[in-house]
């Protein structure tokens, strides 16, 4: 058909307006797919790290967390029992003798304190489909050479820290919690206020067995170095968690979480952190020694409960031998029987557990801070502008170049209306040229859009997320190994091919070329053959 030709003929004719014109629709649709790709794929990471707990099957954490707030107020036996938890101690005299090389790992709770597998009989199994303890602990790992001064001497009588409560002591002091707590209720003070706090620790100390507040032990001897010289000691911080291999569905990792290599199967295995394993170096097969015990690395993982991060996972088991805490863990997470009652489950836990925090995914989400929340937020405010920015620049582009065009042509478009053709023939031949312009442009954008995609996946950009826990140990880690104060998750932006954002970027383009197509045949419709006629082009 003679339109077609002519089309044809426009198109390749005027190549130079034909690829300036499909450019910046092209580029225009490029930005917009590049633009939404970009929030979806922030705010799809976002929402992980916002909601960690669903990434491993959890609804609800419960642990015995200590905040700097709350060490001050602590009663005498939770006080006690931190500092047992967390002590470091470091008698070099003991690892060998002076020139000796040596390697020492000590593990710490730090704000987590633990607490008995045994408190787990208390969840009722109607109230809760599954769960899972934990053990997550931090190692102080020293190695180096013995140094050679020390010095001994003999004590006079003094106050000693004592051994850790009984089981039945640690029973008795929990049951005096929760009575005081009951009290109070009855008597309607709430048990977070001053008067509660001071009724509760009231009644704590009043169970608490005087051996646990202070005792006289004999004079001691003791060696102890002395103006401690250079010494090739290295120190080195990092955490390391046990998983309970019994269950499946739940728990500190899972095993569809392992991305290169193996799952745990026997007691000396071990998977460490994609991120950790890069930093140490380590390979699959690698041999990993943990207070004297070798554990083969058999898988890489990248964990997803991102407020609860360890570089090196053990089985639970090993893990409580191996830090001499057996049947102890610091870290419940509970899969809820209900998904639309966690908070009815939450408040049960609490009553379950007295003295005990019991987490969902609002309450991470109010820790988190980091690159990735800033660039997510930024995202979502600016968005929506940007891109109507983008889009009118385009448009008013394109209707300029469309128009620049059409000027040029005057003396043909009136020659065809001089010849017989009706407006509606230039109408639609306008029309028609641009619409095939917007389906080019279309096409471009979407390739320069999908190749924006690949190039940036290719690029593995890294956001941060810090889970600020305001725990008293990271700060100690802080101040003497060079830790930070907050856990850091390290999470990759990966953006998706969306065939909806594809669309809507190649619609982008059409869009544009259409409202061109319609500025220029509105010009059209006014041009007069006998002027045009008189014009030259």
């Amino acid at each position: 058909m003679f339109y077609l030709q002519y089309l044809k003929a426009e198109l390749t004719k005027r190549l130079g307006k034909t690829i300036t014109i499909s450019l910046g629709l092209g580029i225009t649709s490029a930005i917009i797919i590049a633009i939404v790709s970009v929030s979806q794929g922030l705010s799809s990471t976002q929402k992980k790290v916002l909601n960690p707990l669903e990434n491993v099957g959890t609804d609800l954490v419960v642990t015995r967390s200590i905040s700097q707030e709350e060490m001050r107020t602590l009663d005498e036996a939770t006080r006690t029992e931190f500092a047992q938890e967390n002590r470091i101690t470091t008698d070099l005299s003991k690892l060998g003798k002076a020139g000796d090389n040596f390697k020492l790992d000590t593990f710490l709770s730090g704000s987590m304190l633990s607490f008995s597998t045994d408190e787990l009989k208390k969840i009722d199994p109607k109230l809760v489909k599954d769960y899972a303890g934990g053990l997550i602990l931090n190692v102080m790992h020293q190695e180096g050479k013995i140094p050679e001064i020390v010095a001994e001497f003999k004590t006079q009588e003094q106050e000693m820290e004592i051994a850790p409560l009984s089981a039945e002591e640690e029973k008795a002091i929990n049951d005096a919690r929760t009575k005081a707590m009951e009290e109070l209720k009855a008597k309607g003070i709430d048990p977070r206020s001053d008067e509660g706090r001071q009724y509760i620790r009231a009644a704590v100390n009043a169970v608490t067995p005087e051996r646990m507040k202070k005792f006289r032990v004999p004079a001691q001897t003791f060696r102890q170095a002395i103006n401690m010289p250079q010494t090739d000691i290295k120190t080195e911080n990092f955490t390391v968690a046990g998983v309970d291999l019994s269950k499946t569905e739940i728990g500190l990792i899972l095993k569809d979480q392992v991305v290169q290599g193996n799952y745990f199967a026997k007691e000396d295995d071990a998977v460490v952190n994609g991120s950790y394993a890069q930093k140490k170096g380590l390979k699959i097969g690698d041999k990993i020694n943990l207070a004297n015990k070798e554990f083969s690395v058999v898988g890489f993982v990248e964990p997803k409960l991102y407020a609860y991060p360890a570089d090196i996972y053990l089985p639970l088991n090993s893990l409580q031998k191996l830090a001499a805490k057996e049947n102890r863990i610091n870290i419940v997470l509970i899969k809820s029987s209900n998904a639309s009652s966690v908070e009815e489950t939450s408040k049960k836990l609490s009553e379950l557990f007295p003295g005990a925090k019991v987490s969902d995914s609002a309450d991470l989400a109010k820790q988190v801070t980091g690159s990735l929340i800033n660039a997510a937020n930024l995202t979502s405010k600016f968005v929506g502008l940007v891109s109507l920015i983008v889009i009118l620049a385009g448009f008013i582009i394109v209707s300029l170049l469309s128009l620049l065009s059409l000027n040029k042509r005057v003396n043909e478009l009136g020659t065809l209306k001089a010849i017989g053709w009706s407006d509606m023939l230039v109408v639609r031949q306008v029309f028609l040229e641009n619409l095939t312009l917007g389906v080019l442009g279309g096409l471009l954008g979407v390739g320069l859009g999908m190749l924006f995609i690949y190039i940036t996946n290719r690029f593995d950009i890294s956001l941060t997320a810090n889970f600020l826990g305001g725990e008293p140990m990271r700060e100690v880690a802080r101040r003497f190994l060079g830790e930070t104060g907050a856990k850091v998750a390290t999470v990759k932006l990966k953006i998706d091919y969306s065939y909806l954002v594809m669309l809507i970027g190649g619609g982008v383009a059409l869009l544009g070329s259409i409202l061109a197509g319609g500025v220029s045949a509105f010009r059209t419709i006014k041009l007069k053959p006998s002027e045009a006629l008189r014009r030259v082009e």
